[in-house]
């Protein structure tokens, strides 16, 4: 198929050169759509549907998306897990897990992003993903996002232009919502505020975390805050964080 050839000769560029060319992806997807707008993905759990758009990147459509991701997570995710993918972009992931986790629970702020999601859902009916439109930080109220590039860039910041709404991970495990097993976060530097918003949850429920490395600080960062929760990282690529008690 011409979108799997397409994609398996854009995997092999260097990254330098993909992120160069980051401004022709909706162009890309729209060459790709130009043979079929859905395609089948395999991947190491399973099979899933893609449709194609303005966020497809050949990791999606190889099913090689982040690997050191889909490596950690397949070694550490059960089958009764509840997982919570904090700042879920196109839904890869949250995809991903959902062919394996009990459910998925998939925070995506960005409505563009979250648009994207709503698609990959609507064409994998079987699989037990929810959407929430949040951004998981400290604080409960409005807030805003900063798209510097492109979406999968965006980051909770004052000084935003894209008005969202900020939850902490507390509140709504309080009004509810099933405690998380494992969260996969990538936030974009906002790693610490998500973690003390979840902070009675983390101390109740003790779930596996992994990380996303925004910058060389993020593992030490992250290390620092939960080891008073008695967590010891066990990986840098994504940063893995264990309870203490977990093999």
């Amino acid at each position: 198929m011409f979108s799997s050839t397409l994609a398996r000769v854009s995997s092999h560029l260097p990254s330098a050169l993909k992120y160069r060319l980051s401004r022709l992806r909706p162009f890309y997807a729209r060459i790709l759509s130009s043979g079929q707008s859905v395609v089948s993905v395999s991947t190491q759990h399973g099979d899933i549907r893609w449709r194609l758009d303005d966020l497809t990147c050949e990791g999606h459509l190889t099913g090689k998306y982040e690997p050191y991701m889909q490596d950690a997570i397949t070694k550490l995710l059960r089958p009764e897990m509840t997982v919570y993918d904090v700042g879920a972009h196109a839904g890869f992931h949250a995809l991903f897990c959902a062919l394996r986790a009990h459910q998925t629970i998939a925070f995506e702020p960005h409505p563009g992003n979250r648009a994207s999601i709503e698609r990959q859902l609507n064409v994998n009916p079987r699989l037990n993903v929810t959407l929430v439109p949040y951004a998981l930080s400290d604080n409960n109220g409005p807030g805003a996002l900063a798209e510097p590039s492109n979406s999968s860039m965006a980051f909770v910041s004052s000084d935003g232009e894209i008005p969202i709404e900020l939850r902490t991970l507390d509140s709504l495990v309080a009004q509810g919502m099933p405690a998380p097993d494992l969260i996969k976060m990538d936030v974009e530097g906002h790693e610490l505020s998500v973690l003390r918003g979840g902070a009675e949850t983390i101390r109740a429920h003790h779930p596996i975390i992994l990380c996303d490395r925004n910058d060389e600080s993020t593992s030490k960062d992250v290390s620092d805050m939960l080891a008073a929760f008695s967590y010891r990282v066990a990986g840098e690529f994504p940063v893995i964080c264990l309870p203490q008690d977990a093999v």
